[in-house]
């Protein structure tokens, strides 16, 4: 949901999601373009969560990770990071721009019902269900400017802000941007306000439509920050009757500007729809471009 701040300056939305499911795979991400390159960075967190998608759900990669160690999951959750950096790299190079001013964070989940691996570079939310116990990991932890973050583009940041775990044990986990923080987490802690979660989570059990979460949280009053709000939410359950177990169903946010998803359900094959993330800089990107310069 593009934030309450945002909108008031007659600015579009800086944040991204994805995620997909292989059978019993799942990935997610969002992403959170910078907000001193507004416009711009959408391309970024864009590009980055559609990336992460389309090499995640490559079939060798699903069996890597369903095979693989912990060391190993870590390890194939850090080579998503560092592709996803070489492709906003190929898009900042399409749209003749400086990489930085695709600035984003990012924030990925990568699980199956035997080990759930987790990372982040930024201020990104991550809140997990262990055993009925919920809490956040891997909170940024801020120097004395409290507004700042580290971004994907940001120097060394694969080295010295790449920060990663594995769990077993997770029946629910969730994905969020920071516009929520002040309304989901204890801001000074980092916890979890574990009532929202829960509350989540049940209505997803439940079957709820995506509408209903959508429309809670653009009414979400007095957050502090009237920056964008993006979450994803999963959660143990069956196999759909009637699914194959290796059907892919999958979505990610539109392209900057687009205002519109996109998804479907594939039998397990590449997606064909992401292609590569580099794509022709479109006429718009050229006026975002100005605003942020003005």
């Amino acid at each position: 949901m593009t934030g309450s701040e945002h909108r008031r300056r007659g600015l579009g939305c800086d944040d991204a999601y994805s995620y997909g499911i292989f059978g019993d795979f799942l990935v997610a991400a969002v992403a959170d373009g910078a907000g001193s390159v507004t416009g711009t960075s959408a391309w970024g967190a864009f590009v980055a969560c559609r990336g992460i998608l389309k090499d995640a759900m490559d079939p060798d990669f699903v069996d890597r990770y369903r095979t693989g160690s912990t060391d190993d999951a870590q390890q194939l959750m850090r080579s998503l990071f560092a592709r996803a950096l070489q492709r906003v790299h190929r898009q900042a190079a399409a749209m003749g721009m400086d990489v930085m001013l695709l600035s984003t964070t990012l924030c990925v989940g990568l699980a199956d019902r035997n080990l759930a691996t987790f990372a982040q570079i930024g201020d990104g939310i991550i809140a997990t269900e262990r055993d009925d116990e919920i809490a956040t990991m891997l909170i940024e932890r801020k120097d004395e400017y409290a507004n700042t973050t580290s971004f994907l583009q940001s120097e060394r940041a694969l080295d010295d802000s790449l920060r990663t775990a594995c769990c077993a044990g997770v029946t629910a986990f969730a994905l969020s941007t920071d516009g929520m923080s002040y309304k989901i987490t204890d801001v000074a802690t980092g916890d979890a306000y574990q009532p929202f979660f829960r509350g989540s989570w049940q209505h997803l059990r439940s079957g709820a439509e995506p509408q209903r979460f959508e429309a809670m949280l653009d009414n979400i009053e007095d957050d502090q920050t009237g920056d964008d709000k993006t979450m994803v939410l999963a959660a143990l359950g069956q196999l759909s009757s009637g699914t194959p177990a290796e059907t892919m169903r999958w979505a990610h946010s539109g392209p900057p500007g687009a205002g519109t998803d996109s998804g479907g359900s594939v039998p397990s094959a590449a997606i064909d729809d992401l292609g590569e993330a580099a794509e022709p800089a479109p006429v718009g990107a050229h006026n975002w471009w100005g605003r942020w310069r003005k």
